[in-house]
């Protein structure tokens, strides 16, 4: 569920730093997980569970795209910005605001990050500070940190168009996201709180933009842009003398 990847990016810091010990008004509902395609309907007359189909399958099938997001949890925020490929290349960098900046990269079987000096003294004071500036960290699979790069595996990211959204899915018209136009609908439930999905209109149906938020009065969500679908994903590597593998800072 969306929520499940919102609650990965919430727990990214605190794996980080845990290094130390080293509706109605005229809304169409579309009840039941739909089949049809929307090219035989247009999308702003489509019922909601066709948009968020047709957004889901044309998702599935980007070569690349860039995500703009941010997340809310208990108050504390994390932004982040990604080019990711449906290869598996990957790079971008997550922003805890006060707590640090990581930055990532993925490619050729290397996952590598990069920790601000904020993030490198949580996780072993001065001595992994030292250790780790200016270098990159190397990620083996089954490590913890790994979480951070859940969003960088395009293919099984649950963006959009999950299927626990197609129940009581309503649209709401066209409005304008980020200069396109688009197709709005929404699904609210007890469970997962309120999820905002909005649909390109002009050409390829293409998720502009989601939004999800709890419905229990508090700020906490997710929001994520998506852009530049298709374009090329460069990861440069850095040179072997840059790396150091993430267990020589735990025992720094």
């Amino acid at each position: 569920m969306i929520f499940k990847r919102a609650a990965a990016v919430a727990g990214i810091l605190a794996t980080l730093t845990g290094l130390a010990g080293c509706g109605d008004g005229g809304k169409t509902g579309g009840a039941a997980q739909p089949s049809a395609s929307a090219t035989t309907e247009r999308l702003e007359s489509a019922t909601g569970g066709t948009i968020l189909a047709e957004g889901h399958k044309v998702f599935s099938k980007a070569a690349s795209v860039k995500i703009t997001g941010s997340e809310v949890e208990s108050g504390d925020k994390t932004a982040f910005v990604l080019s990711v490929a449906d290869n598996g290349d990957c790079a971008g960098t997550f922003d805890f605001g006060d707590s640090g900046r990581l930055d990532v990269l993925i490619s050729h079987g290397q996952t590598l990050f990069k920790e601000d000096d904020r993030l490198l003294a949580k996780a072993g004071g001065d001595k992994a500070v030292g250790a780790g500036r200016g270098r990159w960290l190397r990620v083996k699979p089954g490590d913890a940190q790994e979480k951070v790069t859940s969003f960088c595996d395009l293919k099984s990211t649950p963006v959009f168009g999950n299927g626990d959204w197609y129940e009581n899915v309503l649209s709401e018209g066209t409005t304008t996201v980020n200069g396109q136009k688009v197709v709005s609908i929404l699904s609210i439930s007890q469970a997962n709180g309120t999820f905002d999905g909005y649909v390109a209109t002009d050409g390829p149906a293409h998720p502009v933009r989601i939004e999800t938020s709890r419905i229990d009065g508090n700020t906490d969500g997710l929001t994520m842009d998506f852009s530049d679908y298709d374009a090329p994903v460069t990861v440069s590597l850095p040179s072997a003398d840059q790396i150091i593998d993430l267990d020589s800072l735990k025992q720094s």
